[in-house]
């Protein structure tokens, strides 16, 4: 093989690599921005559920009816975290998919001959 071939190979390694990088950043850039919006929507519902909940209720209101609303309002909070952590789990599998693609990508301009 001579130079300029071996030199081709790996400007083009290097070049498939920096894609790699490029893209898997951007992935992760684009889970932890969600994630963080998520985490402030999530927020948002909790404290308007809250509010929400402290209007409805009258201050002669039995303890069980508190406790009834303040539960209704913990399980939407915490079905909209639950939907929110699968979002991000599916991020993060997409991200080690978009990984593997490309060192295999780049394994095969390796072995490129």
């Amino acid at each position: 093989m001579n130079s300029n071939r071996i030199f081709e190979r790996k400007q083009t390694v290097n070049l498939l690599i920096w894609q790699s990088v490029l893209r898997i950043a951007g992935l992760m850039n684009l889970g932890a921005i969600s994630a963080g919006r998520r985490v402030l929507d999530t927020y948002l519902l909790c404290l308007q559920q809250g509010a929400d909940c402290v209007q409805e209720a009258q201050v002669g209101d039995p303890p069980k009816q508190w406790v009834n609303s303040y539960i209704d309002t913990l399980s939407e909070c915490a079905e909209k975290s639950w939907q929110d952590f699968r979002n991000n789990w599916q991020i993060l599998l997409l991200t080690q998919d978009e990984a593997l693609i490309w060192v295999a990508k780049i394994e095969r301009a390796l072995a490129d001959r």
